[in-house]
């Protein structure tokens, strides 16, 4: 149900494909905008140059600012629909390789990448085991990984039943033993986000 879900979503134009239809067209593209050169400025000195694992990637929207300045992307969506929009968006793009599936499929070695990358992707993970087999793989794949994701913000905020909004100490206590070394607060269309840099 989970996939046909976003092979659904991926059937809208442009950004509203990954994001909340509660605000308009030219609010998302906003706000994406706003959120690339934030997540930008967040990780500036991590990934430049580096090699990056992206899982969800969507459409592509944060996977192709990330191509500019990274050396290399490696990316995953478990949706076929997003992944196929994600390919044509990035189809000009020499230094990245998308894979249809989740991350916790992939049999890449431990400690691959300098830099696991996810935005807005483990709120939509229900159960978890799934949740924590997640943050595991993550874990092995780099000594370093970042997350922004919609936090928490009450119980009366609407919110999809494919989604939960978790407290940032959840998300602490889920890439323990990993160090919280950097986080910020970011406003995405109004909604509250946190940024997170977590470190062996």
């Amino acid at each position: 149900r989970v996939q046909t879900h976003w092979d659904i979503r991926a059937l809208r134009d442009g950004v509203q494909a990954v994001m909340s239809a509660r605000h308009s067209v030219d609010q998302n593209i906003d706000a994406t905008t706003k959120l690339q050169m934030d997540v930008l400025s967040f990780l500036e000195g991590y990934i430049e140059g580096k090699t990056v694992f992206e899982l969800g990637v969507g459409i592509g929207r944060m996977t192709n600012c990330l191509s500019n300045v990274a050396n290399y992307i490696d990316g995953c969506d478990f949706s076929p629909v997003m992944l196929e929009k994600a390919r044509k968006n990035l189809a000009s793009k020499t230094n990245v390789g998308l894979y249809l599936g989740k991350i916790t499929d992939t049999t890449l070695p431990r400690d691959s990448y300098d830099l696991v990358f996810e935005s807005i992707v483990l709120l939509h993970i229900l159960d978890p085991l799934e949740l924590k087999e997640t943050a595991n793989k993550m874990m092995s794949l780099s000594d370093r990984v970042f997350l922004v994701e919609h936090t928490y913000e009450g119980s009366n905020f609407p919110i999809s039943k494919y989604s939960i909004l978790r407290e940032p100490g959840e998300y602490a206590r889920l890439f323990s033993p990993y160090k919280l070394v950097k986080q910020k607060e970011h406003s995405c269309a109004g909604d509250k986000f946190t940024m997170m840099l977590f470190e062996k």
